[in-house]
């Protein structure tokens, strides 16, 4: 295990949690949902009746539930297309719980509530982003020096030096000298 993940996952979710989220109307459009969305920079909004939270809609729902089933969004409500019941969890929940209540469930999203209010919203791309960054940095890379055919492997100093041995060997007049390493 990653040095500082058993930590991690061991914390509780009230630390990654994003606390901005919208919560539209059941009867709002899909439209209407999709540029509240665009407008805040959420991938989600959070569907209410009687302005209480019963379900959730994500950008793959509208991707999936509404435009590649040829749907016209101006016209189908969310409340149609939402994900529900809401699967939720308190704040303290650690995040090792809140990844396998994500698994259980097939979702990447779920709701943080404190004494049935909504406090919050985390998803897996937070969790997983997050611990991706901090815990696998990109190597240093050892860029190769010079070029490599292609066709046959050989390794030269500079481009221009390859581009004749494709043309002398690969293309042209190699064959007719009786280089066979092509063939």
């Amino acid at each position: 295990m990653l040095p500082g993940l058993e930590d991690f996952l061991k914390k509780p979710v009230r630390s990654y949690m994003s606390t901005e989220f919208l919560v539209l109307d059941e009867e709002k459009t899909v439209s209407a949902a999709a540029i509240a969305m665009r407008d805040k920079g959420l991938g989600s909004v959070l569907v209410a009746k009687d302005d209480k939270p019963i379900g959730i809609v994500t950008e793959r729902d509208i991707l999936n539930k509404v435009v590649a089933s040829g749907l016209d969004p101006s016209q189908v409500k969310i409340g149609e297309v939402m994900s529900s019941p809401l699967i939720s969890i308190s704040p303290d929940t650690s995040v090792d719980e809140a990844l396998a209540t994500m698994a259980r469930h097939n979702i990447r999203r779920l709701v943080v509530k404190e004494r049935d209010n909504v406090v919050g919203v985390i998803s897996q791309t937070v969790i997983v982003g997050d611990r991706r960054a901090e815990y696998a940095p990109l190597p240093d890379l050892d860029l190769p020096k010079g070029a490599k055919c292609p066709y046959c492997g050989s390794q030269f100093s500079d481009k221009s030096t390859l581009s004749k041995h494709i043309d002398r060997i690969h293309i042209g007049s190699g064959l007719l000298e009786g280089d066979t390493r092509r063939w």
